[in-house]
């Protein structure tokens, strides 16, 4: 590897936390980051915060030309959309 060089994809996955033990390795083996959502059961103020570092996380990202893909169980993507966040290719 040169120097400077970046070894990473530049893909990240922003994945719902019930269908994370079933998609980390293939993720992984895809090249993708991953960003966990908050898993159910948490209050709304605690699921609101962590949606909002995770939209400032994504705008990042997309200003530095990485792929984004969403892998969600239907649980925070409207609340992503009202941040700002989407909409996001889904994951296969």
């Amino acid at each position: 590897m040169s120097i400077g060089a970046d070894p990473r994809s530049r893909k990240i996955a922003l994945v719902a936390d019930s269908l994370l033990p079933k998609l980390l390795d293939r993720l992984d083996a895809d090249g993708y980051g991953v960003i966990q959502l908050p898993p159910s059961g948490l209050d709304a103020e605690t699921v609101t915060l962590w949606l909002e570092q995770v939209a400032e996380h994504v705008a990042e990202f997309l200003r530095n030309g990485y792929e984004i893909v969403l892998a969600d169980d239907g649980t925070c993507a409207e609340a992503l959309g009202r941040l700002g966040v989407g909409p996001l290719p889904r994951y296969r």
